[in-house]
């Protein structure tokens, strides 16, 4: 994958300084995951509020620095090698023999304590935002999930798609991996 994309010459004369996000529009944008980590910023959720053993694994967070279209390829191609490592770490911690099928909890019989939640986890296009507002009852009052889909394609685009050959919106709208499904409210 690395000698076919990333060294052919077609590839990087489309996508070298195709949609560069300057560094003062990460935060203030909201953009999160490989978009941001392309403009130098190495800010991972695993990394900086572990959750689950994110704390127990050893990975680094991938970065670059032109932030355009090619450097947000090359980043997700290094998260694709660490995630490759933290999925062998992961088998090496766990248990040899025993059970294999367990019993799984039944989301119908939770008991959700009253009160407001918001978590957040590292996702392969950024950050999720998870908010819940529970009443006490077995069921969430109210539940909202933000993607980063809707933030790099609609404010990012908006700005960054300004006069961009029509040629390249295609390949800008690609490198900065929407989900389409996620961008509909």
């Amino acid at each position: 994958i690395e000698r076919t994309m990333f060294y052919n010459a077609t590839f990087k004369m489309r996508a070298k300084g195709l949609g560069v996000i300057p560094r003062e529009m990460i935060d203030s944008f909201g953009i999160t995951g490989p978009n941001a980590r392309a403009a130098g910023v190495a800010r991972d959720v695993r990394k900086d509020q572990p959750y689950l053993l994110y704390d127990q694994l050893d990975f680094e967070v991938a970065t670059a620095t032109a932030s355009d279209a090619y450097d947000r390829a090359w980043v997700r191609f290094l998260e694709m090698h660490q995630s490759i490592s933290l999925i062998r770490q992961m088998l090496d911690r766990m248990p040899s023999g025993g059970e294999i099928h367990t019993q799984l909890p039944n989301p119908l019989h939770w008991k959700i304590p009253a009160g407001q939640t918001y978590r957040r986890a590292e996702c392969t296009r950024g950050e999720y935002g998870y908010f819940l507002v529970s009443d006490g009852s077995g069921y969430p009052r109210r539940v909202y999930v933000r993607g980063p889909s809707y933030t790099h394609a609609m404010a990012v685009m908006e700005t960054l798609g300004v006069n961009v050959n029509i040629a390249d919106v295609a390949g800008l709208m690609v490198s900065l991996h929407t989900y389409p499904p996620e961008i509909e409210r």
